[in-house]
């Protein structure tokens, strides 16, 4: 499926790229679900136990692990970590 690049304008952009809808912590295996995350920073090496991203094909995300300080850009509906801590940051699409 091809990817639409010029989805977002640039502002809605620039908002989602800086977590201007916000931040969320998750230093546990609590499901995260419901939120527009856009990009996950790993705090400490982590392995997702899910990792789905409306936008990606291809293997699952999960079952390895990335090293603290990774960064990982998409657009996560659902995150649960096996182990580890991530800083998910969210925003609100607005198509242009």
């Amino acid at each position: 499926m091809a990817k639409d690049y010029q989805k977002y304008n640039v502002k809605a952009a620039g908002n989602l790229a800086l977590g201007q809808a916000g931040t969320v912590v998750e230093t546990g295996t609590t499901a995260l679900s419901g939120l527009n995350v856009y990009a996950i920073q790993c705090l400490t090496d982590t392995i997702f136990a899910t990792l789905t991203d409306a936008g990606a094909s291809g293997d699952a995300m999960t079952g390895f692990t990335l090293v603290a300080g990774s960064i990982i850009y998409g657009e996560f509906t659902a995150i649960t970590l096996t182990s580890g801590s991530i800083r998910a940051y969210t925003g609100t699409p607005s198509p242009v």
